[in-house]
């Protein structure tokens, strides 16, 4: 029989590891910016037509360090950003880079509470799967809430089914740990169409990640979905 999860303490691991790698993961992270930022571009597209000429909510959930994609959001006058980070050395760096018009907070996304239909889209790239799974049942059903009608969720998610995986040391850290989950791409599908969400992009990118001069490929599920 399996250990129940320690969601505290996984939030914690998260927390004191992300604050000791930060400098090196915003390095790390600059082979995805390209898809980060085609993926970005694609949903402001989508959401162009409902502007009518006032301020877009926006969402970004797991924003790191602002960069690119709170940077490319804070460039745009027409959108009003709020973004969320569990690490505060990831936050610091974020007003380091970003205008004072971001709202930035920080803290475990489970915390967060904003009131219904609030925003037009939420993206939350690389950071939903760092949840327990039952957690992240909850947060895409929070997100569908939070979202307007017609609103859009950007985010991305392992392709492959596992229960839980976890390192001590990802990136080089010497504290807390990193880790993750996924429910696999045929049953992200089928929960978020249980949610009530409407799929517009489904589709696989494999990454290919560089740790301790070794290189591995990592399927990740990319998805737009409009409420």
């Amino acid at each position: 029989m399996s250990e129940p999860i320690d969601s505290h303490r996984i939030k914690d691991d998260i927390k004191k590891a992300y604050d000791d790698i930060a400098d090196v993961y915003l390095k790390w992270t600059e082979p995805s910016h390209e898809i980060r930022l085609s993926y970005l571009e694609t949903m402001l597209k989508s959401l162009d037509s409902a502007k009518e000429n006032r301020k877009i909510r926006i969402l970004e959930l797991g924003c790191g360090a602002g960069v690119p994609c709170t940077q490319l959001l804070a460039s745009r006058e027409y959108i009003s950003v709020t973004a969320n980070d569990i690490s505060d050395t990831q936050i610091a760096m974020a007003k380091e880079r970003l205008p004072e018009s971001v709202n930035l907070i920080q803290g475990d996304m489970m915390e967060l509470d904003f009131t219904r239909e609030h925003f037009d889209a939420v993206t939350a790239m690389y950071s939903i799967f760092h949840l327990p799974r039952n957690e992240q049942t909850v947060i895409l059903r929070r997100i569908f809430d939070w979202l307007k009608p017609g609103g859009r969720l950007l985010a991305n998610f392992p392709e492959a089914e596992f229960a839980s995986s976890s390192d001590q040391s990802w990136l080089g850290g010497t504290k807390g740990a990193i880790h993750w989950s996924g429910w696999g791409r045929e049953e992200m599908r089928r929960l978020l169409a249980d949610i009530g969400f409407e799929m517009e992009i489904d589709e696989v990118v494999v990454d290919s990640e560089e740790e301790n001069g070794v290189s591995r490929s990592v399927a990740f599920n990319w998805i737009l979905a409009k409420k």
